[in-house]
């Protein structure tokens, strides 16, 4: 019985036969939950009661993505282009505004607050996306055709 179990819980790490493994997809699971969990208390609000002339881009952004991870509870693969697309803007600011920022002493009064909501993601994201099927259906899977074949 305790070797049932215990094999039974190493399986969900095992792909098998599946492009990725149903821990790693609970692992995406659970981040597209925890996004789709905080929205509403931190930016929901901010973007019901604003003022007239805001322009709302950074809001109507966020509630795209809070939308896409409602999706992503049902279909984590299928959203993951949205946690890359996450992870790619996020470190890009990290490395070429944030960081030369705070090292050189002269950031904006929210230079923190920045660093603390936007370039303390990727360290986040990098553990879970699954990289395998990043590397096999994004860099070695061949491309779309440009022509009709």
């Amino acid at each position: 019985m305790a070797s049932a179990v215990a094999s039974a819980s190493q399986s969900i790490w095992r792909r098998g036969d599946s492009e990725v493994s149903l821990g790693r997809l609970y692992v995406l699971r659970a981040a597209f939950l925890l996004f789709a969990v905080t929205f509403p208390f931190g930016t929901l609000p901010r973007l019901i009661h604003h003022a007239p002339t805001e322009r709302g881009m950074i809001l109507g952004i966020l509630a795209g993505l809070w939308v896409m991870s409602l999706i992503g509870l049902r279909y984590p693969l299928q959203m993951l282009p949205i946690v890359l697309f996450e992870f790619v803007w996020k470190s890009i600011w990290l490395l070429a505004f944030g960081l030369p920022q705070w090292w050189s002493g002269v950031g904006s009064p929210r230079l923190s607050q920045d660093l603390l909501e936007i370039g303390s993601v990727p360290f986040f994201v990098v553990l879970v996306i699954p990289w395998g099927y990043v590397w096999r259906h994004y860099v070695k899977q061949p491309g779309d055709g440009w022509r009709p074949s």
